[in-house]
């Protein structure tokens, strides 16, 4: 007479069996990086390819005709470089016209010389292309005209601004 298997055992298959059937499968996805910065209380990025060089805010040189987009400039290595005030340009600095930032970061964009006052460096970052969001509805409008997607990172919304947008927009 056979061995009839154990219950037990033909239960245990079953589980090994449905364990097997939902393990999910790993797909190569590519990766995009992100430069994450702050700017008052809002986390924002860059496109990882469009941040260049981060610069600590040691001051801008006035310029004739300078308007409050862009305050001023800097002299770096021996070159020129417009110096844009993002708070100014997203419309966050309401009570006052007094350019602040603690770092340039260094945007590729137009001829390269631009670059763009943030409050803080938060961190540098890849994260699945499938993590990228497109921008809410609900997303203040004056950041909106900027956005190009929006992703999480560390419970905290994160929206995506197009350098290369805000560069334009200050310089008409």
């Amino acid at each position: 007479m056979a061995d009839k298997p154990l219950k037990s055992d033909t239960i245990l298959s079953q589980i090994d069996a449905h364990n097997l059937a939902e393990k999910i499968v790993k797909i190569d996805e590519p990766n995009v990086s992100f430069f994450i910065f702050q700017l008052g209380d809002y986390l924002f990025a860059f496109g990882g390819s469009q941040a260049r060089e981060i610069l600590p805010y040691t001051g801008l040189t006035w310029i004739p005709g300078a308007t409050a987009p862009i305050p001023g400039v800097i002299n770096l290595r021996g070159d020129v470089a417009a110096v844009l005030d993002l708070k100014q340009m997203l419309g966050m600095n309401e009570a006052s016209n007094k350019t602040t930032g603690a770092f340039i970061v260094m945007v590729r964009s137009g001829d390269g010389r631009n670059g763009i006052l943030v409050d803080a460096i938060v961190d540098v970052v890849e994260i699945p292309d499938s993590e990228t969001k497109q921008v809410l509805s609900t997303l203040d409008e004056r950041f909106k005209r900027f956005a190009l997607s929006q992703f999480e990172y560390r419970r905290n919304l994160v929206t995506v601004l197009d350098a290369s947008l805000l560069i334009e927009k200050a310089n008409s």
